[in-house]
């Protein structure tokens, strides 16, 4: 913070702050001064804490502590003749006198070795007399410069005339030699260091720039100033601190360079670039630290009568660009690789310097047709997608005023100006088929030639974009202006571009996965016209189904069903039904329901089975039978049993057709390709009957050896619509039917229909002799009060009785004959002689065939003489109570006639119970009361 000034021979220190004289008893105003040079070892930067300066007098020099505070003399000793120019770095002093340059240790100084402090090296040139015109000449002033740690160099020349040719001698401070010594033309008026150059300044304005790197052939630029005049020449060159400048102004000059790290301005375009998003680069870019500007930083300044002049290094960006436009693209990566391992180290992250390297790089290889290399860079220098769209006129017009112009997506100058050179695919497609076709190919050669590069380049866009997207998705929308070169508003622009590029590309996954995303951002009018007007129905209809539109779906994909718009992709009626019933409207379901049951009766079907009982009491029964009659009786039936279920009002007037649709469909069963099924049933319920004679098929077709059965499931659901009471559908009609399509498997639904017509003869007939359902017949005949039994479906109740168990065994016994079938009916005789043996009267053993063993009515004997003899005690009884009872009789009529006396009665007395005649029946006599009754009515 404090400013020496040398003027007039006198030393003074100012405050930078203020520009007030630094003023303490320990340092006043130095006059007498010739030269003094600040400590190089210390950094020429703003925070230094302190800084040594040397200060060369008449005949002394002088060593300064400057701090923020205060100026401290540290040491002060004597030379021997006048110093006409020093330098400082550390503990050594390199000066020049009138007689020598020389190299003093200050630690040898500070400690009192005189002797040894002072290291001699070369004489100066001391003044000449003319010998032409006889005149003193001087000498050029001496020149001493700090060029490294602890190294120096001075100047001396050939002869004295400042024209002379002159050496810049580079010495430790041992006085040894380790560079190349550099070769001036003349004698310079001014050199400064700027690591690793020594730039020297001459009388004529020329600058020449040395590399100390070098052994030899140090002299690496040269240049001049545009001013030639003697006010605006530079007389002395001097470093600077820090500044920066845009070496595109005419008093800049740059030096190129490929030692300085590209990393070395990062960070300086971050304000930069925030004004070029509010600008969008509409005015030209000359503000110091823009990576597509000459900006660099200055240490050099070269100074002139009326001027200051700034020296600055090249930006190492521009040296790289410069790599990129002579497409030496690989080396230019490598020194922007080098950069961004330096900064990761650093934990600086990518400057925009890098970044810009890295696009230039990018949109560089896509104008070569690099389209590898290309997409590689793109990823890498995050370019922003809006830009890249921009040189696809079908993308931009397809976008419209999504999609920003080109003009204000902020980008550096020179990157634009790539963009503009490349104009846009197809001239980019036109130019690479060029280079790569054959002298003499062909026009088809040359169109698909063209074809392949286009797709590989719309490939590549592809890419680019989903993977910008992918970086958005994961650092989020919010942080995007931390992250990347490009706003939010570019989502909406990479996801619509996407969609697009998925379909032409064929991509369909990735496009399906897309638009069901509910963080996509597809702006839903610009996708869903270019595919309906594109004949991408079925991804027309997907955008619709992102945005809710339920109705413009289920409309595109009817036309997609029917063939009025073609597309492949469309899952079919499976999407279909699916979007259907995920809509959750009954209302929509209803309607579609019935437009499916004019188009795909199975698919109606399939919906069907959603619609609540509610929406299905809505159908139009009659409408949507009339369409699906014609399909067959399985979607029928199907049909006709939900309107059963709902409730629907119209169901009953449809089960005569029902019941017809399923004697069809079992008919269907058992002659076509399951027949061998159905079989199996009939042959497994007589295997059951075989162990158990009291099976019934009813019973067995609902057990659980034939649930998975279909025919079996049939058989069950047709008896339960023919059971039902009272009967809903024509009985006349649906026996016609069964005896028309009857194949000798549906007898037990005819005895269920004859029970329903009263006519219970014919029932039992197929029931026994038919069916040979046994057990059925006796519940039928025998049973009917059971609420199992099919009698509860006659017209008129059935009685039970000895008739009809007899009834029943003669059936039986004509089994032998009618079926020649001896084993079973003798099963069933003797099962029923032994159940009912106490109903049957041994008459019926004459109708037992005399060829049956004995064992066959054993039991039924025994059991009927027991109850003979049971007869005969019976009647031996009641003998005895009658003989009791007469007497009885007797004796109170005895008594009667002695105490009451006789009672006499003519034929017309009638019994007080009964009202009959008493006629010459026993009666009896009442005496309390008088009345006369029967014997039997007591």
């Amino acid at each position: 913070n404090k400013l020496v000034v040398l003027c007039a021979s006198t030393l003074s220190v100012y405050r930078l702050a203020d520009l007030q004289p630094v003023g303490s008893a320990a340092f006043q105003p130095l006059r007498g001064v010739s030269c003094v040079a600040l400590d190089e070892r210390v950094p020429r930067a703003a925070g230094a804490e302190a800084a040594g300066l040397c200060v060369a007098c008449l005949r002394s020099i002088r060593l300064y502590r400057l701090t923020a505070d205060d100026v401290r003399l540290e040491h002060e000793f004597s030379v021997a003749s006048g110093v006409a120019c020093l330098s400082h770095y550390g503990n050594f002093v390199c000066l020049a006198d009138d007689e020598s340059y020389k190299i003093v240790d200050l630690r040898k100084k500070r400690a009192g070795a005189d002797d040894d402090a002072e290291l001699p090296l070369l004489p100066t040139q001391q003044p000449h007399t003319d010998p032409e015109t006889g005149r003193v000449v001087r000498p050029p002033r001496p020149r001493t410069l700090v060029v490294g740690a602890n190294e120096f160099m001075f100047l001396t020349s050939s002869g004295a005339d400042p024209e002379s040719d002159t050496l810049g001698v580079i010495v430790t401070a041992l006085g040894e030699a380790r560079r190349g010594t550099l070769q001036f033309a003349a004698y310079p008026k001014s050199v400064v260091y700027d690591d690793p150059f020594v730039i020297a300044v001459f009388a004529s304005g020329r600058v020449e720039v040395h590399d100390t790197t070098q052994p030899d052939a140090t002299l690496v630029q040269t240049f001049a100033f545009a001013d030639s005049s003697d006010a605006a020449r530079p007389k002395r060159l001097c470093g600077a601190v820090s500044a920066f400048v845009t070496t595109e102004t005419a008093v800049c000059e740059t030096i190129d360079t490929d030692a300085a790290d590209i990393a070395a301005l990062g960070g300086l375009q971050e304000q930069e670039l925030k004004r070029d998003v509010v600008e969008m680069d509409g005015l030209p870019n000359t503000e110091p630290g823009k990576p597509f500007s000459s900006a660099s930083s200055v240490r050099v300044v070269a100074v002139a009568a009326d001027s200051l002049y700034f020296v600055a290094r090249e930006p190492p960006v521009l040296r790289v660009a410069e790599l990129i436009d002579g497409q030496r693209i690989e080396e230019a990566m490598a020194k922007v690789d080098a950069a961004q391992q330096q900064q990761q180290q650093q934990q600086s992250g990518t400057t925009a310097e890098t970044q810009f390297c890295i696009q230039l790089a990018a949109v560089t290889c896509l104008g070569s047709m690099l389209l590898d290399d290309a997409l590689q860079y793109f990823r890498r220098g995050l370019l922003d997608p809006r830009a890249l769209l921009h040189l696809f006129p079908d993308l931009v017009r397809y976008l419209g005023p999504l999609l920003v112009p080109f003009a204000r997506i902020p980008m550096p100058r020179r990157l634009r100006a790539a963009f503009i050179d490349i104009g846009d695919v197809d001239a980019l497609i036109a130019r690479g088929s060029a280079q790569l076709l054959a002298e003499h190919s062909s026009a088809e050669q040359a169109e698909a030639l063209a074809a392949a590069l286009m797709a590989n380049t719309l490939e590549v866009l592809e890419r680019y974009l989903r993977s910008c997207r992918s970086l958005m998705r994961a650092n989020g929308y919010n942080s995007l202006l931390d992250r990347m070169p490009f706003a939010p508003d570019a989502v909406p622009v990479v996801d619509t571009a996407l969609a697009r590029l998925y379909a032409t590309n064929a991509r369909h996954d990735r496009l399906c996965a897309l638009l069901q995303d509910p963080a996509s951002a597809v702006v839903g009018d610009l996708a869903a016209g270019y595919f309906r007007d594109s004949g991408y129905y079925y991804y027309y209809s997907l955008v619709l189904k992102a945005e809710g539109s339920v109705r413009q779906v289920l409309d595109a994909w009817r036309s997609i069903l029917t063939g009025e718009w073609p597309d492949e992709r469309f899952g079919g009626v499976d999407e279909y039904l699916r979007y259907v019933v995920l809509t959750d409207s009954q209302s929509i379901m209803l309607e579609e329901f019935t437009w499916l049951a004019f188009y795909d009766v199975d698919a109606a079907l399939r919906l069907l089975a959603h619609l609540a009982d509610g929406a299905v009491e809505q159908i139009d029964a009659d409408q949507v039978f009339a369409a699906i009659e014609a399909q067959g009786d399985r979607p029928m039936r199907v049909f006709i049993e939900r309107l059963l279920t709902a409730k629907h009002p119209r169901a009953s007037h449809y089960m005569t057709c029902l019941v017809s649709a399923y004697v069809r469909q079992i008919c269907e069963h058992h002659e076509g390709e399951e027949s061998h099924r159905s079989d199996t049933l009939v042959r497994g319920y007589k295997r059951a009957q075989a162990d158990d004679l009291r099976l019934r098929f009813r019973a067995y077709l609902s057990g659980a050896s034939v649930q998975s059965d279909t025919c079996a499931a049939l058989h069950t659901r047709l008896l339960g619509i023919l059971a039902d009471r009272p009967p809903q559908y024509d009985v006349e009609a649906v026996y016609k039917c069964l005896n028309d399509q009857e194949t000798g498997f549906m007898h037990l639904e005819r005895a269920v229909v004859l029970v329903v017509m009263g006519n219970i003869d014919d029932a039992l007939d197929v029931l026994v002799n038919q069916l040979g359902d046994y057990a059925e017949a006796e519940m039928l005949l025998v049973t009917p009060d059971n609420p199992q039994s099919l009698a509860r479906l006659a017209p008129n109740p059935l009685s039970s009785g000895v008739s009809s168990i007899s009834w029943l065994l003669r059936m039986y016994l004509d089994l032998s004959k009618s079926h020649n079938d001896d084993e079973m009916s003798a099963r069933l005789v003797t099962d029923l002689l032994h159940r009912y043996a106490d109903h049957l009267g041994p008459d019926i053993l004459a109708d037992i065939p005399d060829h049956w063993p004995l064992s066959i009515v054993k039991t039924f004997v025994s059991r009927h003489l027991q109850l003979l003899k049971a007869q005969e005690q019976a009647s031996n009884v009641q003998r005895s109570l009658n003989q009791a009872r007469a007497f009885a009789s007797k004796v109170d009529y005895t008594k009667a006639v002695c105490d009451r006396g006789p009672v006499k009665l003519d034929y017309s007395q009638t019994c007080c119970v009964c009202n009959k005649l008493l006629g010459s029946s026993v009666f009896v006599f009442e005496a309390e009361t008088g009345d006369i009754k029967h014997i039997s009515c007591t």
